[in-house]
C-alpha cells in the first residue's frame, strides 16, 4: 500500500527543534523537504510540488492557481501559521484542495507580547540606543527621549485573538488608553479586554501609538496611505506584526522621513526577506526584525503540532482538520486521501 507524500514547503522551523513532528510524519507519510525562492512563479513551483499529497507550507512562496492545478494528487494544505494570504484559497476550493491554518490561540501570547515588545523598542528608542554604545557613541543618549505608554492612547486595528490580548497587556499592564476598531467584533467583547470601540479614522487621529492585529485581506490591503499618515499625531509610533501590505510604503516612507509617524517597529515586510539595502532598514527611526512573532518554544511547537495533527487526522483517520480556511470546499465533493 502506498504512502502519502507530504512537502514541507519553505519552512526552516517546522521539525528542526521538535523532532517528535518529523517522526510522528514519517510514520505513515514520505517526507520530502522543499526550498525554492521567495518569487518563485508558479509554473516552476508546481514541479516541486506536483507529486504532494498533502503541504506544509510555510509564509513563502505564493501558491497560486497555476500551481495547484498542476496539483492533482494534493489533498491537504496546512498553513505553518495563522495568515492564509499566499495561498489562492479561491483555486484551492474550486480543486476540492482543504487548506488549514493554525488557530490563532497558539500564537496568542508570542504575537501579542512581541508586538508590545517591539511598542517599547520604537517608543523608548531601545535600538537606536544599543546601536549608539556599539558604535562607542555613549554621549547619543541625550537626543533619545523616548515615550511612556502610561495614559497614553493606543490604538489597535483587529481585536481578535492577538489583538484582545495586546489590549489587556497595554490596558491593564501599562495603564494606557486602549481604543480598538473591528467590525468583526461584539461591542460586549471591547469592554471584556479594556478597549473602547471607536471609529477607524477616530483611531488612527487620536492615537499616540497604533497596532495592527488584523489579516490581510482586500479589504485591508494599503489600508494606512497617504490621507491616514497625515491624520496621525505628531511622534505617532506604529508597529505591524502582520503584513507589510498593510501599508503604503511609499507613504509609509516619507511620513518617517518628513512626520508625522515618529516611529514604525515591524516584524513584517513587503517583498520579506529583505537586507540591510532596503530603504526602510536605513531609517534610523524603523524598527525591522525578520518575521519573530511567532518564534516563542511554546509558539512554534503548537504551530508544529497543528501540522502534524491536520495531516494525521486527514490520512490516517480520514477525517478533517481543525481549522479549515476555506470551509465552503467542505460544501462540494472535496479531494480525500485513497492510497493507490
Amino acid at each position: 500500500m502506498s504512502r502519502p507524500v507530504i512537502s514541507i514547503l519553505n519552512s526552516s522551523t517546522f521539525g528542526k527543534h521538535f523532532a517528535e513532528h518529523i517522526d510522528t510524519l514519517e510514520r505513515f507519510a514520505d517526507i520530502q523537504h522543499v526550498t525554492v525562492p521567495a518569487d518563485i512563479d508558479g509554473d516552476s513551483l508546481a514541479v516541486h510540488l506536483k507529486n504532494s499529497d498533502g503541504i506544509i507550507a510555510s509564509v513563502t512562496p505564493k501558491i497560486p492557481r497555476r500551481t495547484l492545478e498542476q496539483c492533482d494528487k494534493l489533498v491537504l494544505l496546512v498553513r505553518h501559521g495563522i495568515g492564509c494570504d499566499n495561498v489562492d484559497l479561491e483555486a484551492a476550493t474550486e480543486l476540492g484542495i482543504m487548506v488549514s491554518r493554525v488557530k490563532g490561540i497558539v500564537e496568542k501570547e508570542a504575537v501579542a507580547e512581541y508586538a508590545v515588545s517591539l511598542l517599547l523598542a520604537g517608543a523608548r528608542k531601545v535600538v537606536v540606543g544599543s546601536q549608539a554604545v556599539r558604535s562607542s557613541n555613549w554621549s547619543a543618549r541625550a537626543g533619545m527621549i523616548g515615550m511612556e505608554l502610561k495614559g497614553k492612547t493606543i490604538g489597535i486595528i483587529g481585536l481578535g485573538n492577538i489583538g484582545s490580548r495586546s489590549a489587556e497587556i497595554l490596558s491593564k499592564g501599562f495603564g494606557a488608553d486602549v481604543v480598538a476598531s473591528d467590525p468583526y467584533i461584539s461591542k460586549e467583547r471591547f469592554a471584556a479586554f479594556g478597549a473602547r470601540e471607536v471609529p477607524l479614522d477616530e483611531l488612527i487621529s487620536t492615537s499616540q501609538a497604533i497596532l495592527f492585529h488584523c489579516p490581510l485581506t482586500d479589504e485591508t490591503k494599503r489600508m494606512l496611505g497617504q490621507a491616514q499618515f497625515a491624520s496621525m499625531q505628531k511622534g505617532a509610533v506604529l508597529v505591524n506584526t502582520c503584513r507589510g501590505e498593510l501599508v503604503d510604503e511609499d507613504a509609509l516612507y516619507a511620513a518617517l522621513q518628513e512626520g508625522p509617524l515618529g516611529a514604525y517597529a515591524t516584524d513584517v515586510v513587503e517583498g520579506e526577506p529583505i537586507d540591510g539595502n532596503h530603504r526602510l532598514a536605513k531609517l534610523e527611526n524603523a524598527v525591522i526584525t525578520p518575521h519573530l512573532g511567532g518564534y516563542s518554544w511554546e509558539s512554534l511547537h503548537g504551530m508544529g503540532q497543528t501540522c502534524v495533527d491536520d495531516s494525521v487526522a486527514v490520512f490516517q483517520q480520514n477525517g478533517l482538520p481543525g481549522e479549515i480556511a476555506n470551509p465552503e470546499v467542505l460544501q462540494k465533493e472535496h479531494r480525500t486521501w485513497q492510497p493507490r
